[in-house]
């Protein structure tokens, strides 16, 4: 028994070798598309634990034997695993074509102001602000630092309807002064009522002028731009109050606008 462990023992070393693979060192040749960089692409055989990296012409070499695994890492590619077959052993060539790496990243929603989608819950949360101007940014207020001489775009004087309007002097020929004068008791201070009628006729027509262009004007409502000062005077006289001026209200100034504008069109083609 000890004789047959003996024999054992002795041809061990002799089967350990045998096992042993022989390698042989092959040239690499690494190829990409032509806008890729092959310069410093890792080549590691897993089955002897050894490595190396390509130069820039993506050359290396390396030992290997007979199903040898190769693993061929870089950032710029897919990492991928070679097996070593007999082919590759006998030419001592080994030649690799890489693909880009491409990352599918998760499907990501982006909207603006972090909307939910729910028109109710996101219109609660959406701040607003009420902006009332201290100053008087209307055209008539503004200061300019330029002479203006008249030109083929001057406005023309004389606009009874536009005089009426600002100046107060006279509507439909009569004078409002002497007809207010008329309707008070003479104790009551008429300049008090007539500044007051002036001033708030005044805001009027300058909310309308800052509210309605007349490019919107002559989009909504299909009245010439050269008749939108003249549309807005007839907007004036034909019921516009203050109230509808104010914001709650946008939808019946808008519908008393349109109504307006029918009847002021088809004056004019009466006319």
């Amino acid at each position: 028994m000890r004789n047959i462990i003996f024999i054992l023992l002795l041809f061990c070393p002799f089967l350990l070798l045998a096992q042993e693979v022989d390698r042989t060192l092959i040239n690499g040749f690494i190829t990409a598309p032509a806008s890729e960089d092959i310069e410093g692409v890792s080549v590691y055989n897993k089955s002897t634990q050894k490595g190396t990296v390509t130069n820039d012409k993506g050359e290396f070499k390396l030992e290997v034997g007979n199903n040898d695994r190769v693993l061929v890492t870089a950032l710029q590619f897919q990492s991928f695993t070679v097996i070593v077959d007999k082919g590759v052993v006998d030419s001592k060539t080994m030649k690799i074509y890489l693909n880009p790496a491409v990352n599918q990243l998760e499907e990501v929603i982006v909207r603006p102001y972090d909307l939910s989608g729910n028109i109710v819950a996101d219109v609660n949360r959406v701040k607003t602000y009420t902006f009332v101007p201290k100053m008087d940014l209307s055209y008539e207020a503004l200061n300019f630092e330029y002479e203006f001489t008249a030109d083929a775009l001057t406005k023309v004087d004389g606009n009874a309807a536009e005089e009426a309007l600002h100046n107060n002097s006279l509507k439909n020929g009569a004078n409002l002064l002497g007809i207010i004068g008329l309707l008070f008791p003479k104790d009551i201070n008429i300049d008090l009522i007539t500044n007051k009628s002036i001033e708030d006729r005044l805001q009027i027509s300058r909310t309308l002028r800052q509210r309605f262009s007349n490019a919107y004007i002559f989009e909504t409502f299909e009245i010439p731009k050269e008749k939108a000062n003249d549309f807005l005077f007839f907007v004036e006289e034909h019921g516009l109050t203050e109230t509808m001026l104010k914001a709650e209200n946008e939808m019946k100034l808008l519908d008393f606008m349109y109504k307006q504008s029918e009847l002021y069109k088809n004056n004019r083609e009466q006319n």
